[in-house]
């Protein structure tokens, strides 16, 4: 599988995401979109999901969805049918009902379906639900704030996930940049989603995101 950098927004605003969806739609094949409820991850960022369908070529739209309550989501997911969809396998925890919401999401959508995983959540939790997914997201850091450490056990979480499974995609999300970006495709990573190093950077979005490409083909020998 190549390796794709993709750009990372999050929001408080319509208006802040739309802003930095116009510096990138065109520079990438997907643009997650993070969302936070500001009660499993955050304090809250912009949550009409319909909404989205207004921004352009908004198919390239990958939600992470970082909520604590998956399924008032399915219906504004199905409406919106994203390129890709994530929510957070601990949100589940609670009882909540993960077979229905991801069968719902199957049925509606034409999306590509992915579980993610906090970094001190075990990885034993996923193997039940690999059947109902598309891919795995990873995330380096604790979720719901731009900035926030790296929490640098998840190298050998993917890697060892990696081993087990290294037909299925691994995507990686927080503190991707030109200082980590080797050690996470060298673990097994394939997709890089990237929010400081390309919204936050002395580099135009274009260039950093070709910096973070070049280093990532290079490491996997591409």
């Amino acid at each position: 599988m190549s390796i794709e950098i993709v750009p990372a927004i999050l929001r408080r605003t319509y208006e802040g995401v739309a802003a930095d969806w116009q510096r990138v739609y065109e520079l990438a094949p997907h643009i997650q979109i993070d969302i936070t409820d500001g009660v499993f991850a955050g304090d809250g960022t912009f949550r009409e999901l319909r909404r989205f369908k207004r921004l352009p070529v908004s198919e390239k739209i990958e939600l992470h969805m970082m909520a604590h309550n998956p399924g008032h989501y399915v219906d504004d997911i199905a409406d919106l049918n994203p390129a890709r969809c994530a929510f957070h396998i601990e949100a589940f925890a609670d009882g909540g009902h993960l077979n229905a919401t991801y069968r719902a999401l199957r049925q509606r959508t034409s999306s590509e379906l992915g579980l993610a995983i906090n970094p001190d959540t075990p990885t034993m939790w996923l193997e039940e639900q690999l059947s109902r997914i598309d891919y795995v997201l990873f995330l380096a850091v604790n979720p719901g704030w731009g900035g926030a450490p790296l929490q640098k056990k998840v190298f050998q979480k993917i890697k060892e996930f990696h081993d087990r499974h290294p037909d299925l995609p691994i995507a990686v999300d927080g503190s991707v940049n030109t200082d980590t970006v080797i050690d996470f495709v060298t673990a097994g990573a394939r997709i890089l989603c990237a929010n400081s190093a390309i919204f936050t950077n002395k580099k135009t979005p274009r260039e950093a995101i070709l910096q973070l490409q070049h280093i990532a083909n290079a490491a996997a020998g591409q």
